[in-house]
């Protein structure tokens, strides 16, 4: 262990936030999330879309093991704006600072990088994350206040610069994963960084969250849990399908093998958050967490026989789960699962290849309902091929699948899918800023018989409709009052409502 440390090490989040007039604003969720989204709030009201970093938890497990002095700083947990981040920065003087970025707030994060430089001229900025990877030269070409620029799962190359650099040694220009700028020459790695064991990462640094001087692990919590206080884990990464809109997949691990952690280390992870921070549910946002059915069973038996009394909800997939696993998940203690439908047309799913049959995603709602596993089902509009008529056979099947919650998106091109390389090729992209590409409000594609309006226009309808098909199902009334029941006791009514705020803001 190098204990010679020459300086401190800032991981960063920092809140990006657009006035939209005297009351609300746009607050952007980046870091954690494989999907960056905005969404509208009262700019007197706290953020508390509070997702977990794990690539920079992970990434300071490292550091700290190191020998190294790492600090936190999420902003968006700590609802930090600008000039609060940029104090707490030069407080903390680091001699490097790693952000974790993404499409809709590059822009804004490289306004802050040249504040940083700026303010601490000897200060090395690393920029990861999805954006950064796919365009990691021409981010540093532009952007002087930028040292490295980390392509693909970023921790152990940032490891290795803060080694490195606090040994004031040269950078190894053998290193997958790294772009950064030598003299007047850019070097940039040909492949990404992939770790192809993910069982040698040491357990996120929950301890430093959301800052070391105040560490508070119960603030995080994805908008799915019902049980707090809530933890964010991962037992998986990847996943073998090839979706052309999945950027976390595609751009981040560049389609690479499907990884699991052990499952007796997911299962020490649980136990863990319930002894040490007394957790009572644990959400796996894992890119596919039913993908390999024999390590979701022995994840279920070791639950079971260590008689770990937690609540747990899933990220998986309608195209992996069979009856028996959500059967044995539900006995494990599992009581919601997210799956991605994405469309009620089988021909748009062969158009982003997407191996799921609007028969099996109506299926697993079934199942939900007979193991007493809430379903959160996702629809995507303005996919490859999308006409008005694929989008309202998505609809449709959107009003059959008896899902207890959903989720309606329009369809964004991040950089580096291949949904991305072929909108450019047919020139169907809009000249919009970066900030559009928020996967929420904003279409960014501009078809010939199915304008960006309309797609945006489409999702609104959709949603209202669902709600009132919904509302004529006394199943789901009972099932969507018990869980908003234990929110309220939870949470308080603040958490029921925001709902339903945002369908009277559309």
């Amino acid at each position: 262990m190098n204990t010679e440390v020459q300086f401190k090490v800032l991981l960063a989040n920092p809140a990006t936030r657009v006035s939209l007039d005297a009351n609300y604003e746009r607050f952007f969720i980046k870091a954690g999330s494989r999907w960056p989204w905005t969404f509208v709030k009262r700019k007197d009201q706290k953020n508390t879309a509070c997702v977990f970093p794990h690539f920079l938890a992970y990434t300071a497990s490292i550091l700290q093991d190191r020998g190294h002095h790492v600090e936190v700083i999420d902003g968006v947990a700590l609802d930090l704006d600008d000039a609060e981040f940029l104090q707490k920065t030069e407080e903390i003087n680091p001699g490097i600072v790693v952000i974790e970025t993404a499409t809709h707030s590059i822009t804004y994060d490289l306004k802050l990088c040249d504040e940083i430089k700026n303010r601490l001229p000897k200060t090395k900025i690393v920029l990861t994350g999805a954006h950064v990877t796919t365009f990691a030269e021409d981010i540093l070409r532009k952007n002087i206040a930028v040292d490295f620029c980390v392509m693909g799962e970023y921790e152990f190359v940032v490891a290795m610069i803060v080694d490195t650099l606090s040994k004031g040694d040269n950078i190894d220009k053998s290193v997958n994963g790294l772009a950064y700028r030598s003299g007047e020459k850019l070097i940039v790695s040909k492949q990404k960084s992939f770790i192809t064991d993910i069982n040698t990462l040491p357990g996120p640094a929950f301890d430093l969250f959301p800052c070391n001087s105040s560490p508070n692990i119960k603030i995080y919590g994805d908008g799915v849990c019902t049980y707090f206080p809530a933890i964010t884990l991962h037992a998986s990464r990847g996943c073998p399908f090839r979706c052309d809109f999945c950027m976390w997949n595609t751009v981040m691990y560049g389609n690479g093998k499907y990884r699991t952690f052990h499952f007796m280390r997911v299962v020490d992870e649980m136990e863990n958050a319930v002894n040490k921070y007394q957790i009572k549910e644990v959400w796996f946002d894992d890119d596919d967490f039913c993908i390999n059915k024999k390590h979701v069973l022995d994840i279920c038996t070791e639950i079971k026989r260590r008689q770990l009394n937690i609540k747990w909800s899933v990220m998986g997939d309608a195209m992996a789960i069979d009856e028996e696993m959500m059967k044995e998940m539900a006995s494990a203690g599992c009581y919601f699962i997210k799956f991605g439908v994405e469309s009620g047309s089988k021909q748009i799913l062969k158009n982003i290849e997407k191996p799921l049959s609007p028969e099996k995603a109506t299926e697993v709602a079934q199942w939900g309902r007979k193991y007493n596993v809430f379903t959160h089902a996702t629809f995507t509009f303005g996919l490859s091929g999308e006409t008005h008529d694929t989008m309202r056979e998505t609809l449709s099947l959107a009003k059959k699948i008896k899902f207890d919650t959903a989720q309606m998106s329009i369809a964004t091109p991040f950089p580096g899918t291949r949904f991305y390389d072929k909108l450019m090729q047919a020139g169907h992209l809009k000249q919009v800023d970066w900030d559009q590409f928020d996967g929420t409000n904003t279409c960014t594609v501009e078809r010939p018989k199915l304008p960006a309006m309309e797609v945006e226009k489409f999702r609104k309808k959709a949603i209202r409709s669902i709600v009132i098909k919904k509302a004529q199902d006394p199943i789901w009334w009972l099932r969507y009052l018990r869980r908003n029941y234990i929110l309220y006791k939870n949470y308080g009514l603040s958490k029921v409502l925001e709902p339903i705020s945002a369908f009277f803001r559309l």
